[in-house]
């Protein structure tokens, strides 16, 4: 029915009548079929990507592996050592120090636990916590912050604390914020390239194995293979985070 609608459109604009009308009618079929074609391939690549995607990250705990290296790797920058150390507190802090549990959640979710953390931190003066991701503030200050409930404060006192805990909230957001863009880009990245090395994969195995053709000996072959599975790819975490918001919405 589209191609039928495509044709009287076509031969309306371009006025083709006569002799060449079934040549013309016969390349219109010959695009609308071949987009067809590719784009249907695209997506059910991309869709069959997605999933098998999602099933390495929960087999073989890679979002877990690849959050902690992430987090690791900000901590060295922001010169938070000794990192061993730091990654216990903030397992502790932040989770049940199970860190297998902590870093498989997903970055937003583990960065919203992460904020709970802090405030509830900031409140109480008890825990390191603060030190990770308000870094920049005087050790001072936090020591004032550790010790707002073992002692009786006077009202300027009082005073100075309130502005100590403003200075480390602020702080610690910007660390929260840069954690979270960190955490983002990286995942990011990863995701990208593991969508396309599973879609060349799959459509490799697909081309191959049922016919026992031998892809690729061609340079328009391996072109072909590499542009549909990079397209295929870059689409799969899309289409992964869509059917998880689908699956998993409230």
């Amino acid at each position: 029915m589209h191609t039928l609608l495509y044709l009287r459109l076509l031969t309306l604009v371009v006025g083709v009548s006569g002799a060449d009308s079934k040549q013309f009618r016969e390349v219109v079929q010959r695009l609308h079929s071949n987009t067809w074609n590719v784009a249907s391939t695209i997506l059910m690549q991309s869709i069959l990507t997605a999933i098998l995607t999602e099933a390495f990250y929960n087999f073989f705990h890679l979002r877990s592996l690849l959050q902690k290296f992430s987090i690791e790797k900000w901590m060295k920058r922001r010169n938070l050592t000794p990192i061993k150390q730091r990654m216990i507190v903030f397992q502790n802090s932040v989770g049940t120090g199970n860190g297998s549990n902590l870093y498989s959640l997903p970055y937003q979710q583990l960065c919203g636990q992460i904020a709970n953390a802090l405030r509830n931190q900031l409140e109480s003066g008890e825990g390191d916590l603060l030190e990770i991701f308000a870094y920049n503030v005087p050790p001072e200050n936090l020591e004032k912050l550790k010790n707002q409930n073992t002692q009786n404060l006077s009202e300027e006192e009082q005073s100075d604390l309130s502005r100590i805990k403003e200075q480390v909230l602020n702080q610690a957001e910007i660390g929260l914020d840069d954690l979270q863009i960190t955490l983002a880009d990286f995942l990011l990245k990863v995701d990208y390239a593991f969508s396309v090395l599973i879609a060349f994969l799959i459509l490799e195995f697909l081309l191959t194995v049922p016919t026992r053709l031998a892809v690729g000996n061609y340079d328009y072959e391996i072109i072909f293979n590499i542009s549909i599975s990079t397209v295929s790819g870059l689409l799969a975490p899309t289409i992964r985070n869509l059917f998880v918001n689908i699956l998993y919405k409230k």
